[in-house]
């Protein structure tokens, strides 16, 4: 009686972790089919790659929870040992992608830093997705210019604000941030802040951080959630793998099998 109980445990909690892997999974590949179908992020061979790989660990998990699934409700040891060898393989996927995201931080981060970078100086203006977003990283995170207010110097979009005036009336060298990098909300101040010399790396009326180092410190505190939670993954993958092993070995031949 206490051995078919302990099974029949065993048995919930491997459909109970199975459902939780079957959502994950799903969630995940549809996610990584939409960013491929919309393109934004396949610009750069790495970002391909790097859905490619999420789409597939995506699929071999949810393969993995479906047969989990099947073989723990119809107590097929096949099955369970296909959930077993799939489960593994995408823990497996996991583990090297943490390993491979610790050994690679600092390129990860300067990487970052050159993106927001990139954006400022060529999409700004250009792709209004990219310029909200910059907008709002500016304006909520009270900074201006990725690694300083120079930056706004050379990028395309405050060139194409400012005509150059060459007459001998014509005010001092100077260049143009936009309206998010105001530190002031009186909209007059902050069009005459604005306008920036040449030489300056800001003024009265912006904000004078610069924005690298906050959206890194931002993604910083807002990974803590998705670590923990790949961390409780991680630890629920290392269980039902457990459970799968131990249910394929106690599994049956159905009736009328011979060997």
């Amino acid at each position: 009686m206490g051995m078919s109980r302990c099974y029949s445990l065993m048995k919930c909690l491997l459909i109970i972790f199975n459902i939780l892997f079957f959502i994950v999974g799903m969630g995940v590949c549809g996610f990584a089919c939409w960013a491929l179908w919309d393109g934004r992020a396949t610009e750069t061979s790495a970002g391909l790659a790097g859905l490619c790989a999420l789409a597939a660990w995506a699929a071999v998990l949810t393969s993995g929870a479906i047969a989990a699934l099947a073989g723990a409700m119809r107590g097929s040891a096949s099955l369970l040992a296909s959930a077993f060898a799939l489960l593994a393989l995408s823990a497996v996927a996991e583990g090297a992608a943490a390993w491979w995201g610790a050994a690679h931080a600092p390129q990860l981060k300067q990487a970052l830093r050159d993106r927001l970078r990139y954006t400022l100086l060529h999409d700004y203006g250009v792709l209004p997705a990219r310029t909200h977003v910059l907008d709002a990283i500016q304006h909520g995170l009270h900074c201006c210019g990725a690694e300083s207010t120079l930056d706004w110097q050379q990028a395309s979009w405050a060139q194409a604000e400012g005509a150059l005036d060459l007459s001998v009336a014509a005010p001092p060298p100077s260049y143009r941030v936009p309206a998010s990098c105001c530190s002031t909300e009186d909209a007059g101040e902050c069009e005459a802040a604005r306008v920036v010399p040449a030489t300056a790396r800001g003024g009265a009326g912006l904000h004078a951080a610069p924005c690298a180092p906050r959206v890194l410190a931002a993604l910083a505190r807002a990974a803590r959630g998705p670590l923990l939670a790949a961390g409780a993954l991680l630890a629920a993958h290392a269980a039902a793998l457990l459970l799968a092993l131990a249910l394929c070995l106690r599994a049956r031949p159905p009736p009328g099998y011979k060997a």
